[in-house]
């Protein structure tokens, strides 16, 4: 009897050690460490871990038997057995799988927005390069704005436009990233299309809330773009023909394994085709990429990307005889950026150092006559970001840290002009503007009983403008609690600085807004977000679903004073006003990433407002993108080996404007006649019509054995022509009474586009 009672009280510590540790790292066949990777104890739903930075991993497991599966996007799969007889540490090597050319098999070894399940991260949505161009968009032309657009917590401005509202923001609180570098444009042919070649893109992730603390600048979400990074071994060309551009992309191994470099160019050809008909449309954009990726030694790598774009309208090339000789205009605007990036994997730390350029400027010039009007505007950053990590496997917790340093140079608003005109407007410049501004961040992420993670972090961040010093703390915390092995249940908090703001002349942004930072007068605009979200995975389905739902509350944020001019306007600071905002909804994801069917649904139900004391007689107002609802269903259906069919259906909730609602009579300053004076409603308290759209594409591949890859892609935009309205017009009804209409700009649109690749 006391030789039971014995076992009955040690019996759960018997249990316990039956499990040992398991730990080691993940690398590739030259020793470079992979983040990120997935380790599955096969049989055991709970055993799932995902490697750390240094592509480091720690997980329990009982002794014996143990069977383990390790994935990786771009390698093939590991599937190992082990016999364990205590703490273990090995070492995994994964072969890379990217002489396969199959996009679809690639995929599918790895599902992306499920890898959050696992961590603290929330309010983060994540793409491939697959999802992007597999998705119908106006004119065929695969596109990654236009893909965000269709994610819970992101509204858009304009139809077809590459703007991008998130969770109650402005246009301009999104950092956009281009391999670390600041993209401040992200808009060609006049916003329709964005600037990112889908050829060059490797993954995508878009934070709205939880930002780790690495992460800064904005207030609303960070879009970090990623190029491809890998090392092929052999020549691959990849090309694309569609309606709207032409792009091609090629990747050449200079040494195996160590070297490589690949380029990749976009132009769109409409002026060309409207020339072949005898018209003249004198405009065009181009793109440019290239990346050299150096490894000189297994725990080491170099990367140098170089991007860039340019906007070209020029008159001056029409034939004299299908222009007016005493006109002329000419308008460039272009983005360019370049990075350095070093990856360096020590003993124990992995470092990662950035340093990279960035400029942004745009020209107009016009001629009539003797007259002469120049607007020229830049904005270029010089910085450098050097971040430090480390896994440490005994106490599961991880930690980052770094500093980051930016010199913003900003020429808001130059304008030359000569003749008449220079009677009406003056030549003047903005005052140039030298912001230096720096952060410094350490984030530590670990675990807590049981099922619980965290993720706690500071960012210390300021700014230097002419004789002024803005200083803030930009703390952050989440925290994970495991409800079951399949669902979580995450919370967070995270405050966001941003020390530069764009300046837009008209209710759409434009891509010759002008980008100004804090001054004496402008002080850094500040945004606390709280979020709470419930994840859950379903395996057999291949399903992630995730309800989140967030309140924001920001400060000092830019607006105008009423019946501001900002049009070519050089002291446009006088027509600032600064006040308070606030934000709130609830966001659904489900999402699949693997088998035959693929794709999301997603929703939003949002609510944004703003409160200036000098606007609205100081009353709260709605913003002008606040859309109530936002609804996408994504789909991609391989109903074939070589047959997939896409479609895309949206529902958003209509704009917010200001209309007119009467007028009335004043004498005209010269007392000869009268002047009408317009009589307007609340600021934005009028919305137009809500809108809906179907989007319907099928793809057609040559055979996967074939050296030479061919891909037809054909569909329509807009299936059943329902245009949504980008505006209003007054319209006289014809008895003195008036009434609003609201003019569309996309009808049905078809599409076709062929891809190649060898």
């Amino acid at each position: 009897m006391g030789r039971l009672l014995w076992m009955i009280i040690f019996l759960p510590f018997i249990s316990v050690a039956q499990n040992v540790q398991l730990s080691g790292s993940v690398t590739d066949s030259t020793g470079f460490s992979l983040s990120s990777a997935h380790i599955q104890v096969i049989g055991q739903k709970k055993k799932f871990v995902t490697s750390g930075a240094l592509g480091r991993f720690s997980v329990s497991v009982p002794r014996g038997e143990v069977r383990l599966e390790v994935s990786y996007t771009g390698y093939k799969k590991l599937e190992c057995t082990l016999i364990i007889k205590g703490d273990t540490s090995i070492t995994l090597i994964l072969k890379s799988k990217f002489e396969q050319l199959d996009e679809v098999v690639v995929t599918a070894e790895r599902t992306l927005q499920s890898d959050q399940f696992e961590t603290t991260r929330m309010s983060t949505n994540v793409l491939s390069g697959k999802e992007i161009s597999s998705i119908p968009v106006l004119g065929g032309e695969a596109d990654l704005i236009k893909t965000i657009q269709l994610l819970p917590g992101v509204s858009k401005g304009a139809d077809g436009t590459t703007d991008l509202f998130v969770r109650g923001g402005a246009a301009d609180q999104n950092l956009v990233l281009l391999d670390g570098a600041p993209v401040y444009n992200t808009g060609h042919l006049f916003g329709f299309l964005s600037v990112f070649n889908p050829d060059i893109l490797d993954k995508v992730e878009s934070i709205n809330g939880a930002f780790p603390a690495q992460y800064g600048g904005r207030l609303s979400s960070i879009l970090d773009v990623s190029s491809k990074a890998g090392f092929p071994n052999k020549t691959h060309v990849k090309g694309n023909i569609g309606l709207l551009a032409t792009r091609l992309m090629i990747e050449q191994p200079l040494v195996k394994d160590k070297l490589s470099v690949w380029v990749a160019g976009r132009r769109t050809y409409v002026d060309q085709v409207v020339k072949a008909v005898g018209q003249e449309l004198p405009y065009f954009f181009y793109d440019f990429n290239g990346k050299l990726l150096y490894r000189p030694r297994a725990d080491s790598r170099l990367e140098i990307t170089f991007y860039q774009g340019n906007d070209v309208l020029n008159f001056s090339n029409v034939r004299p005889s299908l222009r007016n000789r005493n006109f002329n205009a000419d308008f460039t605007l272009g983005n360019s950026t370049q990075t350095l990036r070093w990856d360096r994997n020590y003993k124990m730390v992995n470092s990662t150092l950035y340093f990279y350029r960035t400029l942004f400027n745009y020209n107009i010039r016009n001629t009539f006559q003797d007259n002469r009007l120049l607007v020229a505007s830049s904005i270029e950053d010089i910085g450098g970001k050097w971040t430090l990590s480390t896994d440490s496997l005994t106490k599961n917790v991880s930690f980052t840290t770094g500093i980051e340093m930016v010199r913003h140079q900003v020429a808001p608003n130059r304008i030359t002009t000569a003749g008449e005109i220079s009677e009406l407007l003056k030549t003047g410049a903005t005052q140039p503007q030298t912001a230096i501004e720096t952060n410094i961040f350490v984030q530590a992420d670990g675990k807590f009983a049981k099922q619980g993670r965290y993720s706690a972090g500071m960012r210390v961040s300021s700014a230097y403008v002419g004789k002024t010093f803005y200083p803030n703390l930009e703390p952050r915390a989440a925290l994970r609690w495991s409800l079951d092995s399949v669902t979580a249940l995450k919370l967070s908090y995270s405050r966001m600085a941003q020390y530069l703001h764009r300046v837009s002349s008209a209710a759409v942004a434009f891509p010759t807004d002008i980008w100004y930072p804090v001054t004496g007068r402008v002080r850094p605009q500040t945004a606390d977000q709280v979020a709470l979200a419930v994840q859950r995975t379903l395996p057999r389905q291949s399903l992630y679903v995730s309800i989140e739902g967030y309140y924001k509350w920001m400060h000092d944020l830019i607006g105008y004073k009423e019946g501001a001019s900002l049009l070519l306007n050089t002291n446009f600071e006088d027509q600032l006003v600064q006040g308070k905002g606030r934000a709130y909804g609830l966001e659904v994801l489900i999402k699949k990433e693997t088998g035959k069917l693929t794709g999301w649904i997603s929703y939003t139900w949002s609510k944004a407002e703003r409160q200036f004391d000098l606007v609205n007689g100081g009353q709260r107002f709605l913003a002008r993108y606040d859309r109530r609802h936002n609804a996408a269903v994504v789909m991609n259906y391989q109903f074939a080996k070589r047959w997939a069919v896409s479609t895309v259906f949206e529902f958003i909730s209509g704009s917010r404007f200001t209309p007119i609602v009467g007028q009335y009579v004043v004498p005209s300053p010269t007392l000869v006649g009268v002047d009408l004076i317009p009589v307007y409603a609340p600021i934005n308290s009028v919305k137009l019509a809500d809108t809906h759209r179907l989007d319907v594409g099928i793809k057609f591949r040559s055979r996967p054995e074939r050296t030479f890859q061919g891909e037809w892609f054909a569909g329509v935009y807009n299936v059943y022509n329902r245009a949504a309205p980008v505006g209003v017009v007054i319209v006289p009804n014809g008895d003195g009474s008036f009434r609003y209409e609201q003019p569309g700009l996309f009808g049905l649109l078809p599409f076709i586009s062929y891809g190649f690749k060898f």
